[in-house]
Order: structure tokens, then sequence, then C-alpha cells
């Protein structure tokens, strides 16, 4: 009898270890995402799912820009044997509990795009991956200091000849990590390089197109021929201000696709309509917000994690054991197609 129990015990651990390794064979990532009508999350995305690895199933939550609604997603996934959970936080106040939450049933988290407060990523197997925001806010600055050191003072863009640029920002979100740091370090920038600023308003549009549309349509009126820059912390808060400026015929279309517009505005991403944008003459410039390197990032530590694999050997630089950023580049007229050419 007691052999029998011995032999039992044993068939027991072979099937076990072998449905352990099958299981292993098959991964299943849960994504979330804050919001599924964001032009660069969508973007973001499509590309985590062309650089999904193989073998990998997937289930993805689209919280609609609710925490509450991403809590209940959580819960709801959190019970099915997934390997991993790919999160896109609504509110990054909210991290510290999705994690304890995951550590529970020892589900390895990586957070992207809104980066959680350093007390959500104590735990070994929690990561960040996104942009590096500082990097984005500063080129913004270098790229119209470019055009202004060129053409200040006494260009068409220092409307009255006063060597100080009169300065709009629309901000993404308030308190998102991203926003903050464009915001600051746009205009810190511009100091360092020894421009005089005057922020005549700096309005929060979260992120959104309409929202910046209405924007536009109060600070002109309020702000009108003073306007010489705006700096916006994405692509689509800066379309929705040139939508209202096109409508009331102070921007127009281009065809020399040269920049020609009453004061300059640029952006943050390189989506695909910014960069059609900066085509059209609209947009004078972005700074990528490297979509294709951080899905890439994201996915191939993915993959590292739910091969066990050490982190040693990933081929992007982790900052003390918990952060991947990805810095972008400046994209004007004069380099615009590469960029498009890879859209």
């Amino acid at each position: 009898m007691k052999n029998k129990m011995v032999s039992m015990l044993n068939i027991l651990v072979i099937i076990l270890v072998s449905f352990s390794s099958c299981a292993k064979k098959n991964p299943k990532i849960a994504f979330f995402l804050y919001d599924g009508s964001d032009t660069f999350i969508i973007e973001l995305w499509n590309n985590m799912v062309d650089k999904m690895p193989a073998g990998v199933s997937f289930e993805v939550r689209d919280a609609g820009n609710s925490q509450v609604v991403q809590n209940q997603q959580i819960v709801e996934l959190i019970d099915r044997s997934f390997d991993l959970f790919v999160i896109n936080a609504v509110d990054r106040l909210a991290c510290s509990s999705i994690v304890e939450k995951c550590a529970q049933k020892r589900i390895p988290v990586i957070f992207f795009n809104r980066e959680p407060l350093e007390d959500a990523l104590k735990e070994s197997n929690v990561f960040y991956v996104g942009a590096a925001a500082d990097s984005l806010g500063e080129k913004q600055a270098n790229m119209v200091a470019e055009l202004f050191t060129n053409n200040f003072p006494n260009s068409k863009y220092d409307k009255n000849n006063d060597g100080i640029i009169q300065l709009i920002i629309l901000k993404g979100e308030q308190g998102h990590q991203d926003a903050e740091k464009r915001t600051d370090n746009c205009v810190s920038r511009l100091k360092e390089l020894e421009f005089r600023v005057n922020v005549l308003s700096i309005e929060v549009d979260d992120w959104k197109r309409q929202d910046a549309y209405e924007t536009m349509k109060l600070l002109y009126r309020q702000f009108g021929n003073k306007i010489e820059l705006v700096f916006s912390n994405n692509d689509d808060m800066a379309l929705g201000a040139i939508d209202y400026l096109l409508e009331r015929r102070i921007f127009h279309e281009n065809s020399k696709k040269e920049y020609n517009q009453p004061f300059v505005i640029v952006g943050v991403d390189g989506t695909l309509v910014g960069l059609e944008a900066i085509d059209r003459g609209l947009l004078y410039g972005t700074v990528n917000n490297d979509s294709l390197k951080q899905a890439d990032a994201t996915m191939t530590l993915a993959k590292y994690i739910i091969e066990n694999k050490s982190l040693d050997d990933l081929p992007y630089a982790v900052i003390n054991d918990h952060y991947i950023y990805i810095d972008g580049d400046i994209i004007t007229h004069s380099n615009l197609q590469e960029y498009i050419n890879n859209k």
C-alpha cells in the first residue's frame, strides 16, 4: 500500500510538472488601457500588438478614463491565471493598491505611459516603461529656440519687438507626470537658453483635441495678436487649437508645405495626425514620444518576465531596477518623411 501511495504521488508530481510546463508554453497577458479614445495610447497599443511575443494570448480592457472601472476590470481578471498584467493606469495614485492586489496573486506588473509614484514600484516584479518626460519638454524648447534664435529680435514672431516670447501652454492633465514635466521643462529650458518668457496662460485640456479647440477660442479672444508661441503637451491638443484657428481663418493651409503662420505651435507625440499637420504647414513641429520603442521595450520586458530571464541581458537600460525611459527626437518638416515612413 505504501509503495502504491508513493507511485501515485510520483504520478501526481509528473502531472503537475507537465501542466506547469504547458502553462509556460501558453502564457497569458492582460492589458489595461486608461482610455481607448486617446490617439497616442491607441497608437502605442497597436504597436504592442505588433510586438507581441509568439505564442502569447492576451485580453485587453479599456477603462474609459475611469479608475473605478479599471479597478473592477483588474478584480475581474486577477483570478484568471494571467502570467502578467500590463497597465496604463487611469490614476497614478491608485497604483500602490493595484500592486498590492497583484502581489497577493504573484502576478508581475508592467505599468506604462502613466508613471506610478515611487512607493508603488518597491516590489521586485513591478516595472514602468514610458517617455523621458523631462527631455521631451526640453526638446520642445530647443526646437523653438533654434527657430527664434535665427530670427529674434525683430522677427515676425516677436510681434511687439520686445525680445520676449509671449507663450501659451496647453497642458495635458493636472498631476500627470508627463504633463507636469513637459510644462515645467519647456519653459525652464527657454530660460536656460537666455530667452525672456512671458507665460500668458497655462490651460489644462486633459490631452483632448476638442477641449483645446474650446480653450483656443477663449484664449484668442483674450490675447489675440499677443500670442507668439503655443507649447502643447501633446499633438491632439495642438491640433484642437489649430482647428479653431483654421475655422477663423487665422491659420491657413500651405500648399508649399512650409510653416508660415501668425505664430508658432509645437506638440509632443509624433502621432500620424500630428505628422500630417506638419506636412500641411499647420504644426511647426513635434517631439517624438516614441511609441514604437516604448512598445518594443514593454513587450521585450514582458517576454523576459514570462520566461524568467535575467534582466541583465535586456536590450534596454533598467534604471534603479524598475524604470525604462525612452527618449524621442525633434520632428520638423526637414526630417518629417523618415517618421511618416515608419507609421
